[in-house]
């Protein structure tokens, strides 16, 4: 006997200022086009909802900028047919606690189900287990520290923890028969894996998981077989507006994945839809520009099979961004450090603004940009 379930998974979502209009109106035909038949011509459809969707936003004081969007813009989602969204990114606090309730209460109540992210840290490790046509597929969504994290006591996303995740990917992957898991990590605008990412993602695949796809880089990057799975380093934005001269940013994948049962054994076959934003809305791919595309994917998997190709192209990439992180991370000499100690940490107090220290705790505590950190530090000691 044959079964057979399609999976259909979407990159980044958010509203912007090209967009929202179509959130607001729920008109996912105009914005939408013949991408919607490929998005709903499925029996699952999952996607990364990238903004809390509240009607009054206490924004957070953190870096970066401050996403959301009201609860009616459910109703773009709706009529899309979404199964469920993930919630476990960077975006997901930036009302607070109370955007992340607000996000939570609305999907369930237009019966979307989310997975990473809840009103605590137990709630936030759930995973989410859908039974379709006989199959019983499981989803973990991941999400690395920013200003985004479901505390023991506090409404937020799931943080991955080396400590705790990689046993339970290995444990929910003997009660299902197959396993994806959507990672909200890795550095912007790198195509490539950096070598922690990769080896996080490689540890994923050997203890379980089916899949893996890493978000929030918004381009689409590097995939990769692994034993006996498949990672995608990097889908790109589904919709996430227009921005000119700027084609890797308006580039993504629709993800799918069809499992099916022949005579008790499970066979999945996993193919990518590129699309593109454009200044009419989203479209698919088509032509020259496509081919160029997948001929580029297909390099970049060759590429990173090269030995030390990983961590050489990393360093380069660290080396270009020196501009960028040193000043964050400047330090004062010996003497400016002593009277700070002798004034109690006045000077800092008069030098570094609140917004700076933030920016700091963020460099240090996010595993992607504690990764450059400290390969760009490494290159300024030899």
């Amino acid at each position: 006997m044959k079964k057979k379930v399609n999976i259909t998974i979407c990159g980044d979502i958010c509203p912007t200022n090209d967009t929202e209009f179509f959130f607001q109106n729920g008109k996912t035909d105009s914005l939408l086009g013949e991408v919607k038949q490929i998005l709903t011509n499925t029996d699952l459809l999952i996607g990364n909802l990238e903004f809390p969707l509240v009607d009054e936003c206490q924004k957070v004081v953190k870096t970066g900028p401050i996403l959301c969007g009201k609860t009616e813009y459910i109703n773009f989602f709706k009529d899309l047919n979404f199964t469920a969204l993930g919630l476990g990114n960077n975006h997901i606090k930036d009302c607070g606690e109370d955007g992340v309730i607000s996000s939570l209460y609305i999907c369930k109540k237009n019966g979307i189900k989310t997975v990473g992210a809840g009103n605590c840290k137990l709630t936030a490790k759930k995973p989410l287990v859908i039974e379709e046509n006989g199959f019983k597929i499981a989803f973990l969504a991941f999400c690395e520290h920013e200003f985004n994290v479901a505390y023991e006591n506090e409404a937020g996303a799931n943080l991955f923890d080396i400590f705790h995740d990689y046993e339970q990917i290995e444990s929910l992957k003997k009660e299902v028969d197959y396993l994806i898991i959507m990672y909200h990590g890795g550095i912007e605008h790198y195509i490539y894996p950096s070598p922690l990412l990769q080896k996080r993602c490689q540890k994923m695949i050997n203890k379980g998981a089916d899949y893996v796809v890493c978000q929030h880089s918004h381009i689409i990057g590097t995939k990769q077989k692994y034993k006996n799975g498949t990672i995608l380093y990097g889908q790109g934005n589904t919709i996430y507006g227009h921005r000119k001269n700027d084609s890797s940013w308006n580039e993504g994948l629709i993800i799918k994945i069809s499992l099916t049962f022949i005579d008790g054994n499970l066979k999945s076959n996993i193919g990518y839809i590129p699309i593109e934003a454009t200044y009419s809305g989203v479209k698919l791919m088509c032509g020259e520009k496509r081919s160029k595309l997948i001929e580029k994917m297909k390099t970049r998997e060759k590429e990173i099979t090269q030995k030390d190709f990983i961590l050489n192209s990393w360093k380069k990439f660290c080396k270009s961004k020196e501009s960028l992180y040193l000043p964050q991370l400047y330090g004062k000499g010996r003497i400016f450090n002593k009277l700070n100690r002798l004034l109690n940490n006045r000077l800092m107090k008069l030098f570094f603004s609140k917004k700076r220290f933030l920016i700091t705790n963020n460099l240090i505590r996010c595993e992607a940009h504690n990764e450059v950190v400290q390969t760009i530090l490494k290159g300024e000691e030899s």
